[in-house]
């Protein structure tokens, strides 16, 4: 009788031992496919430009405390604009660019704070809302996550540098674009190459970023009237391979940055490159109107 009770508990502990680690086989399944879809997902949310063609600077990754937005009207000085122009039917662009400005609208850099491009635009990816348009990778333009971006950026380091403010971290595209002019541009890459300017005045700033039927405008606004009393000069200039723009107060130059730029490889169809010239001469054309 004792021989037959040891032999059933035998048969109960193994019956056990067996269900649980069944049962620890199917959560280790669960837990790898659950890896594997994160995975999946992760390698999908691409940045605005492959990290190869991009010039590094320093100090991209520093965190700065998180700036806030105000509607009110309590900033009545208007110290500087830029605006640049996009092709409104090409809607995955579209769409990129008025997620960035969103972000960035009424924002408020306290006087002697940083601004963070990345920091206050945040990643880009397919839960924010981004879409795929043209960004660099390589030697050429392909479709990717977020393309436009780039032209928000570019459009507020022209404000910032008519605003006199301290640029800290910009860079150029690898490859030649055309909504600014060459020089005049400001790439940026998530968690690797950041647009940065320091409000160096006496006085908070806010910016105004609004996009709208093709019109993308960067505003100024500040407290107080810190307007630069001087005459301020945006000038780029080709010297050799590269082109240098140089910003000057009543003459005395206060900033200058350097830019080379690649062609782009010609791997695009033809339909590719009528809609490309289409949105390049349209922004020519205008920016053209807003020089005479």
């Amino acid at each position: 009788m004792k021989k037959f009770i040891a032999v059933i508990l035998a048969v109960i502990i193994v019956c056990c031992t067996f269900t649980a680690c069944s049962e620890r086989t199917a959560e280790s399944v669960n837990e790898e496919v659950d890896e594997t879809t994160v995975s999946a997902t992760t390698t999908t949310m691409r940045t605005t430009e492959d990290l190869s063609t991009t010039f590094k600077e320093a100090e991209t990754n520093t965190i700065y405390p998180a700036l806030k937005k105000d509607t009110s009207d309590d900033y009545p000085y208007e110290i500087s604009s830029f605006t640049t122009y996009y092709l409104a039917t090409n809607t995955t662009r579209t769409t990129n660019i008025h997620n960035a400005v969103d972000h960035l609208n009424n924002v408020v850099i306290p006087a002697g704070e940083t601004f963070s491009f990345n920091q206050t635009v945040g990643k880009r990816t397919v839960l924010a809302g981004y879409e795929e348009a043209k960004v660099v990778k390589g030697d050429e333009f392909v479709d990717g996550l977020g393309g436009g971006i780039c032209q928000v950026s570019s459009t507020v380091f022209q404000a910032a540098l008519r605003a006199n403010l301290e640029i800290k971290v910009r860079a150029c595209h690898s490859l030649e674009i055309s909504y600014v002019d060459l020089g005049g541009d400001a790439t940026v890459q998530w968690n690797s190459q950041d647009f940065q300017f320091v409000n160096n005045s006496d006085s908070d700033i806010k910016m105004s970023v609004i996009a709208n039927d093709g019109t993308l405008t960067c505003k100024i606004f500040a407290k107080e009237d810190i307007k630069p009393k001087g005459k301020v000069e945006i000038k780029i200039k080709k010297d050799g391979k590269s082109y240098v723009l140089t910003r000057s107060v009543d003459g005395k130059v206060n900033y200058t940055t350097y830019s080379k730029y690649q062609k782009a490889k010609t791997t695009t169809t033809k339909k590719d490159k009528d809609k490309d010239k289409t949105e390049k001469d349209k922004t020519e054309k205008k920016n053209t109107t807003k020089k005479n």
